[in-house]
């Protein structure tokens, strides 16, 4: 009972319930493939997935004032389990939002498989705790909230971009070859060409608040250690991010490379942002190690 009164005032059995509500629309957006595409199946998904997005920004309400109501002055994002909830919801935000402007209820499926993994991180690792610590004095300053704001959406469009890059090779070996049947997912995943558009339009809004993030964060680290970079793990890995997604933008605007290899990249460069925010921190010590 005190662990749950616990849950309820920080925040995190709303987390929990979330991840049930994300079981769901996955569920739902796995049956939308099955039965070929009824709508109805994406329409209760994607409801279920904007009910979500609402109770998760509930739970953060809830969690940022009990982190000040138990004296800690800072919104709490900078441990292991805030930052995957976050990652969560900004996953499911760039979904949502692409999906006003695109019919796109094939990436669904992918868009809550990574939504839901990266909450059952959260919730169920050892590794993960919901408890609210008071952190370093240094992480006591707005400029790190804005620094991982500003990064978290990036993920959340990376993420994104990850999932239509998924959809396009798909796509894309389907329509070079025309001779192959067929099957109920491939008729439901848009063209190619349109998926191409997205991949570009998600990346550039993703790497610019990438930019801006590491930014903040530079600025940051020299008000806070005297420096505006120090070769940690993360910052180097970070910085390999931004290149291979700066890497995209420069070969798609003045390469004319494929759209096969763009799409490429924005797997891989996912892929590869998930070792430098999970992998590095987990495993090596450095000034952002969850670990340490």
């Amino acid at each position: 009972m005190i662990h749950a009164n616990i849950a309820s005032l920080d925040g995190s059995l709303y987390f929990a319930i979330s991840l049930f509500l994300i079981a769901l629309s996955f569920a739902g957006y796995l049956i939308y493939i099955l039965s070929n595409g009824k709508k109805i199946f994406a329409k209760i998904s994607l409801a279920v997935l904007i009910l979500t997005f609402a109770l998760q920004t509930f739970a953060f309400t809830v969690r940022w004032l009990y982190s000040y109501k138990i004296g800690i002055d800072m919104p709490p994002l900078v441990d292991l389990y805030d930052s995957l909830v976050l990652f969560s919801y900004v996953i499911i935000l760039g979904f949502i939002l692409l999906r006003t402007f695109y019919d796109f209820d094939a990436l669904g499926l992918i868009i809550t498989f990574i939504a839901g993994a990266a909450l059952t991180f959260a919730t169920f690792s050892p590794l993960s705790s919901s408890i609210i610590e008071p952190g370093l004095p240094a992480l006591k300053s707005y400029w790190i909230l804005y620094h991982i704001l500003a990064l978290f959406l990036a993920y959340g469009a990376f993420a994104t971009s990850c999932g239509l890059g998924v959809l396009f090779l798909i796509k894309f070996n389907k329509e070079k070859n025309p001779q192959k049947k067929e099957n109920r997912f491939l008729r439901l995943i848009p063209s190619s060409n349109i998926l191409d558009e997205a991949i570009y339009k998600t990346i550039i809004f993703g790497f610019l608040l990438d930019t801006i993030g590491n930014v903040i964060g530079a600025a940051w680290a020299d008000n806070a250690w005297g420096g505006y970079w120090s070769w940690d793990p993360k910052e180097t890995w970070a910085l390999v991010t931004w290149l291979i997604y700066a890497l995209f933008l420069h070969a798609k605007i003045t390469r004319g490379w494929t759209e096969k290899r763009m799409a490429w990249i924005a797997v891989i460069g996912f892929f590869i942002l998930i070792f430098a925010y999970l992998g590095v921190d987990i495993l090596l010590p450095g000034l952002h190690s969850y670990a340490s």
